[in-house]
């Protein structure tokens, strides 16, 4: 967070500022002004009472550092907020500041603006990873005919293309966009329950100045959850799941872009962007560090908000506090993965050429699966894939191609289409369709 320079080098800096004390201490502030003029609306409070907190909100002031140390001693960061607005209220109209935070309690406050600072949040991972989506499809088509290796356990397998890769990343991002969307629509709503979230000072007026609360502050309504985090766990996981999707695709584009491979690279390089303290011809990735850096952090943030959930009663005791603490830092690692897929979207460099060597460079052996289907037409698959595995052991040693091999046994099998990267583009041109039509 903002004291953590380390941190912030994995950040992106208006989440930081989405989330930070300034941010989240003025969220504070609306809730209560937004919670003084819905009682007032309702007829629970006076008008004028809730004007004045509506000003005193407006104009109080603090010092951070002390709002830290009394909320440390005090137990709740509401705590001492409530008590300097009323002060501040207190000075201008002494009889409104007994109606400041008027029958609600520090649980209501510090949710609800948590909510309210995630959501800037929530709207920029929805049009950041829309503007990916896109990209990649584009680089998904535009790679359609490269072909490649596949690679299972990290080593060669069958030849796919660029351009499925490319597309199967911006197919999984589309799905974490819409799980995210339909999980904060769920989560991110107004908390407002009192002492034990039946909300009883406020009787009758309870659903219309809940209501109130969260029209003022734009966010939906919802029953008391302040001891139930199902919706909030649930937004949670959508958010590490993001963080863990784009990390897969930042491990696959870095061990790609290793100058051996040289297959893609996650931006074209540029002079101050990745370079070495000690040796001017590097030029790391950062994109991709940075998300699997975030990556890294995610399931043990994730792991402690979901051994927070199990809460005592109607308020918990260190679970809740902890979610506090870890929410904000998992949406950090939300912020800095789609830095990286905001980069790794808009500037990857894709080389075919270089992936035909690679591919060709296996002397045809990762042909072997097709040219056992083509093998399979005339006996059974297991005699088959025998066969096959013999001569691909006889091409590699005598360092041969394994279509040589084949062709001086069996001169009479129609092996052109077998090894073709030609062909594999076009049995796999429906594979390719499929994927980006799911976007």
């Amino acid at each position: 967070m903002s004291g953590n320079l380390l941190a912030r080098t994995l950040s992106r800096a208006s989440f930081t500022e989405a989330l930070g004390e300034e941010a989240l201490v003025r969220a504070m502030l609306a809730f209560e002004s937004a919670l003084a003029l819905s009682q007032a609306e309702a007829g629970v409070i006076p008008a004028r009472a809730a004007k004045a907190i509506e000003a005193a909100c407006g104009s109080v002031k603090f010092s951070f550092a002390k709002l830290a140390a009394d909320g440390k001693s005090a137990g709740a960061l509401a705590i001492p907020v409530v008590k300097g607005l009323t002060e501040h209220v207190r000075g201008g109209d002494a009889k409104a500041a007994s109606f400041v935070h008027y029958g609600s309690t520090s649980q209501d406050v510090l949710d609800t603006a948590l909510v309210l600072c995630m959501q800037p949040c929530v709207a920029e991972i929805d049009r950041v990873l829309g503007e990916a989506v896109a990209q990649l499809a584009d680089h998904a088509r535009r790679n359609a005919s490269a072909v490649m290796l596949g690679r299972t356990m990290m080593q060669p397998a069958t030849p796919i293309t660029a351009g499925i890769k490319i597309a199967r990343w911006a197919a999984s991002l589309s799905r974490c966009r819409a799980r995210i969307a339909d999980a904060a629509n769920r989560a991110l709503c107004v908390q407002l329950g009192g002492p034990v979230g039946t909300l009883d000072a406020l009787g009758t007026a309870r659903a219309a100045v809940r209501g109130g609360v969260a029209r003022r502050l734009g966010i939906a309504d919802a029953r008391s959850w302040h001891s139930h985090r199902d919706e909030m766990l649930s937004f949670a996981s959508a958010l590490a799941i993001l963080v863990a999707t784009v990390g897969k695709i930042a491990r696959d584009v870095a061990l790609m872009s290793q100058p051996e491979v040289g297959e893609m690279l996650e931006s074209a390089p540029k002079k101050g962007v990745g370079g070495s303290s000690a040796m001017p011809h590097k030029r790391n990735p950062v994109a991709c560090m940075q998300a699997i850096a975030a990556a890294t952090r995610a399931p043990g943030l994730m792991a402690t908000l979901l051994h927070g959930s199990a809460q005592e009663h109607e308020r918990a005791i260190g679970g809740w506090q902890a979610e506090l603490a870890t929410l904000p830092e998992l949406m950090e690692t939300a912020g800095a993965s789609l830095d990286a897929i905001e980069r790794i979207a808009g500037g990857l460099v894709v080389n075919p050429a270089r992936m035909r060597q690679n591919l060709d460079a296996l002397q045809g052996l990762v042909y072997s699966e097709r040219l056992s289907r083509l093998l399979m037409k005339d006996t059974d698959r297991a005699a088959a894939m025998s066969q096959v595995d013999d001569w691909c052991t006889q091409a590699a040693a005598e360092s041969r191609t394994l279509m040589e091999v084949v062709s001086a046994a069996r001169p009479e099998l129609p092996l052109d289409a077998v090894f073709s990267a030609e062909a594999v583009v076009s049995e796999l041109a429906p594979v390719l369709e499929e994927e980006l039509a799911a976007l």
